[in-house]
């Protein structure tokens, strides 16, 4: 079972329970597929659009959150992010933060994961384990999580309780799992998001946060 590192409960959780008064439920997606997505290739801050099967992830986001409240939904300020979080329209007010953007990936951006670029995808995965690397003309991990811890903070303040939803990226949402659940860079490196799949992080005042992960109906199998 996915991410039993994090201690995760895996669950369908029901559609419409409203937050408790002392939480603040964070509805984390990533955003629909992309046809660099489905090649393989790196995206970085590349403003790269959704593709039909993206579209179709993002009208069924809207569909498996039907009914939950939402204060608030925020996506990135990239394309991809903005394009899934409009399958919302009319839910709640949609802000777009830059902050919330991928991880820029410098001179690695667009590089293809498969055999063709097996030196400079070597290369890659070298220097982004270095923390302060900024990939030439990118950004090093360590700005990237201050920038999302930021953002998230910005978040935080504007919403101390309720339930809002972010549409980030598979890195952001990465780091932002990170900040809450206080994973070091080894644990969190585990997490791998698809782009159809919705964590829900309860994030309480005075006690630890709690993971869960949004399981459709057509995946129950994975409980």
């Amino acid at each position: 079972m996915r991410h039993v590192a994090l201690a995760a409960l895996l669950l369908l959780l029901q559609a419409g329970r409203a937050a408790p008064d002392d939480v603040l439920r964070i509805y984390l997606a990533r955003h629909g597929q992309t046809e660099w997505n489905a090649a393989g290739r790196m995206q970085g801050q590349s403003d790269i659009p959704l593709d039909d099967t993206g579209r179709r992830q993002a009208r069924e986001l809207a569909e498996r959150l039907a009914g939950v409240p939402l204060d608030a939904i925020y996506s990135s300020a990239l394309l991809r992010s903005r394009q899934t979080a409009a399958a919302l329209q009319g839910r709640a007010p949609i802000v777009a933060l830059a902050g919330l953007n991928e991880q820029a990936l410098g001179a690695f951006e667009g590089l293809s994961q498969d055999e063709r670029d097996r030196a400079k995808r070597a290369e890659f995965e070298r220097r982004h384990a270095r923390p302060d690397d900024a990939l030439d003309g990118g950004e090093s991990p360590d700005q990237h999580l201050a920038r999302v811890k930021a953002a998230l903070e910005q978040i935080r303040r504007q919403h101390p309780r309720g339930s809002v939803l972010i549409v980030g990226h598979g890195g952001t949402n990465l780091k932002i799992l990170r900040i809450l659940l206080g994973l070091d860079p080894e644990r969190a490196s585990v997490i791998q998001q698809g782009n159809d799949e919705v964590y829900v992080v309860e994030v309480y005042a005075a006690a630890k946060p709690t993971l869960w992960k949004l399981i459709p109906p057509d995946h129950l199998d994975q409980l």
